[in-house]
């Protein structure tokens, strides 16, 4: 059931992405979807880009068709994927309007998506000019388009490249092509971690969301992990284990959830 309902819901993105920016009009899923959890929204996207948005630009829909709307990004990192050659162009997207103000920020909750896709288009589609945003994204047809499919996190807006948003992103794409158990552990031990840091609201955030995945289904694995070295059965003290050898080469590769 899962493959029906991600088939259905990535049938009804075009059609959200052709729909002009300004117009009020709602989506629906079928009544047990499930929303991917970030952990699967990491793992299914072809990239994993940290951009400013430029600017208001048009793209066409289809080959033949008018000109539609679109949004220019300006690549500033990326988690995932190749390094583009110059702007993205996101097509179906829009600048909001100037005097549009920002959602206040509040305690940081990794389970939730940008209220504009809660208000009824069920994916996020107005970004203000010059916004730092992480985005999540598919290659389809020679477009990048929302990966994901509806209610995921797939265009967050970030204060920075260290910003906790983007911390766990990032651990995540490291995660997930490893095979279930030692993804599981790392996930595990990253969470424990977390925890540990009790006076730290975005650590306490990260931890949670770190169980909400180890308790949702695991996603396969997108790549084959390389194989753990024979265990002899004896623990020599002192000695570091495989998990915390592998969360260590993590984080000395690059800045992780903190």
């Amino acid at each position: 059931m899962r493959s029906l309902t991600r088939a259905l819901a990535l049938a009804a993105a075009p059609l959200l992405l052709a729909a002009a920016p300004g117009a009020a009009h709602a989506c629906s899923v079928v009544a047990d979807y499930r929303v991917p959890t970030n952990l699967e929204l990491a793992a299914e996207a072809n990239a994993i880009v940290i951009g400013e948005v430029a600017g208001a630009a048009e793209a066409l829909a289809e080959p033949g068709e008018a000109l539609s709307a679109a949004i220019e990004v300006r690549p500033l990192a990326m988690l995932k994927g190749l390094t583009p050659g110059g702007a993205l162009l996101l097509p179906g997207m829009a600048l909001a309007p100037a005097d549009a103000a920002a959602p206040e920020p509040g305690e940081p909750d990794f389970a939730q998506p940008h209220p504009e896709a809660l208000a009824g288009a069920c994916i996020r589609r107005t970004f203000q000019r010059d916004a730092t945003v992480l985005f999540f994204l598919d290659r389809r047809e020679g477009d990048w388009v929302p990966a994901g499919g509806p209610f995921t996190r797939w265009a967050e807006d970030v204060a920075n490249e260290d910003a906790p948003w983007v911390q766990l992103a990032r651990f995540y794409a490291r995660v997930a092509p490893l095979d279930e158990t030692q993804r599981t552990a790392l996930l595990e031990a990253e969470r424990d971690a977390l925890l540990a840091r009790a006076d730290d609201p975005a650590a306490q955030a990260m931890a949670a969301d770190l169980d909400r995945t180890l308790a949702e289904p695991p996603p396969s694995a997108v790549a084959a992990a390389p194989p753990e070295p024979e265990d002899d059965g004896f623990y020599k003290p002192g000695e570091v284990s495989a998990v915390q050898r592998a969360l260590d080469a993590m984080r000395a590769d690059g800045p992780a959830p903190r």
